[in-house]
């Protein structure tokens, strides 16, 4: 079970997606990078959760500016298609499988 930094709603593991803040200072959404996770349950979410600062809680460290830029479009609704991606929406290799 996790925590949606955003709404607070406590779902399964696999109804959430994870978003992790890359070595580079941007955030994309991945299962398996490395790093702590931030966890979403819905689009929406994700500027409920800059509006409380909930990243920069979850991460335990600030967030640079401009890294969470179009994260909410890059966001997957399903977890079957989950694929790591960049949070200016770009894809990054293939498909991720979700651990078990």
């Amino acid at each position: 079970m996790r925590t949606c930094i955003g709404c607070r709603a406590v779902l399964a593991q696999t109804a959430m997606q994870r978003c992790v803040l890359s070595n580079d200072g941007r955030a994309r959404l991945s299962r398996t990078a490395p790093g702590r996770g931030a966890w979403l349950c819905s689009p929406t979410c994700v500027a409920r959760a800059v509006k409380r600062n909930g990243f920069q809680r979850a991460w335990r460290r600030p967030v640079p500016a401009g890294a969470l830029e179009g994260l909410d479009h890059s966001f997957v609704s399903t977890p079957d298609n989950m694929r790591e991606s960049l949070s200016d929406g770009s894809a990054v290799g293939a498909q991720m499988p979700t651990k078990g």
